[in-house]
């Protein structure tokens, strides 16, 4: 279990209860409309939910890391992962590059709206034909005086048809690979810049993604992020806390069908006797809780190498290499003891199981994260 403080379960008392009353009673309405609405972006800022970790000088609250690992745990509980996933967007997949390498200009014009919530933000890397393979990118800005010119498709952007600004990592140098990418600063509403048809997905159904198209769109300089040529690093940075933060969903989910699993089996009879004392029932219960617990104090271990700036991304690839397996297995158990039950769209289990596959596919693959273990383990 992780070792929460005090003050840490203050904090997570403060968003259990914005999820038990301001998001569980909506989910339903926003997965069929497939998004989620911009004001729910407005209240959590006003929570000061969309910055813990950033500085106070841009409306964070300069929180360590345990805080954001609480907001998504939490988030990952409301009952429609989608809800939670376009908020998690916003505070640890968009926003971290910008937090830590952007100039004072782009803090002020884009951070600080981010963590209030009157802008929303998307992180937009993956392409068409280029999905986990992120050195490989297409798309091109080309200087042209104090401007660059920005030409190619972003492909599965999540917050893509509501957000106001993208943080785009594009490729600023042909021909050199990972070395020559620079992660910039897009506005949506800039000429050039359009949105794809909103893209139906089998899971997720309450996060909006599409496709977005970048047609000779022109952004000052200033809207680069710190250093040109250094964007495959600080998106391999923000990477490391795009997938804690995704492993906290998922945990936050689990805990969440496993709560609602264990109600089900005190309160559901089969054979003269509730499933609880059926001894396969109870025994794969055991099962779950210890392995929930197991991916819990693992990440408490990222979490601590994050608060103490160390390089957690070993780490961090094999806790979602596993949890997203685990995700799954668990999922699936809970399912298959709801019966019927389980397979009924108003059953939160039913969307933690729809959704578990995006874990292994999302934020880099199972793939990826077992090859990025190997080389750091030497078997390159």
């Amino acid at each position: 279990m992780v070792p929460f403080q005090e003050e840490h379960k203050i904090f997570k008392k403060s968003v259990s209860s914005f999820v038990e009353k301001e998001l569980r009673p909506h989910v339903e309405e926003w997965e069929a409309q497939g998004f989620t609405p911009r004001s729910i972006w407005k209240r959590c800022g006003e929570l000061g939910f969309l910055g813990v970790t950033y500085s106070s000088d841009y409306g964070g609250a300069n929180a360590d890391h345990t805080y954001s690992y609480i907001l998504n745990l939490e988030l990952g509980k409301c009952g429609s992962p989608g809800v939670a996933l376009g908020l998690s967007v916003q505070c640890d997949m968009a926003t971290p590059a910008l937090a830590k390498h952007g100039s004072e200009f782009l803090k002020k014009t884009y951070l600080v709206p981010a963590i209030a919530g009157d802008m929303i933000c998307s992180i937009a890397v993956t392409e068409p034909g280029h999905g986990s393979d992120v050195a490989a990118i297409d798309t091109k800005a080309v200087k042209d005086g104090n401007d660059y010119v920005i030409n190619g498709r972003k492909m599965f952007i999540t917050n893509g048809t509501q957000a106001d600004f993208l943080t785009v990592l594009v490729r600023t140098t042909p021909g050199t690979g990972y070395q020559g990418m620079s992660l910039i600063i897009v506005p949506t509403k800039t000429p050039g810049v359009s949105t794809g048809k909103r893209l139906k997905k089998t899971c997720f159904p309450s996060s909006d993604t599409a496709e977005i198209i970048l047609d000779n769109v022109r952004v000052s300089k200033d809207h680069l992020i710190g250093q040109e040529g250094k964007g495959f690093i600080y998106q391999m940075e923000q990477f490391q806390f795009e997938r804690l933060a995704a492993v906290a969903l998922a945990i936050g989910g689990l805990k969440r069908g496993y709560d609602l699993t264990k109600k089900y089996i005190f309160e559901r009879q089969a054979f003269g006797q509730f499933l609880y004392k059926h001894q396969v029932t109870r025994h794969k219960m055991a099962q779950m809780i210890s392995e929930i617990t197991l991916l819990e104090t693992m990440s408490f271990k990222c979490i601590q190498m994050a608060n103490a700036g160390v390089d957690f991304t070993k780490d961090v690839s094999m806790l979602k290499l596993i949890t997203a397996q685990t995700q799954q297995r668990i999922m699936e158990e809970c399912v298959q003891i709801h019966g019927g039950y389980g397979l009924m769209s108003e059953y939160e289990v039913a969307r933690y199981f729809r959704d578990a596959k995006l874990l292994g596919i999302g934020g880099g693959s199972n793939e990826i994260m077992k090859e990025i273990i190997c080389k750091m383990e030497g078997m390159e």
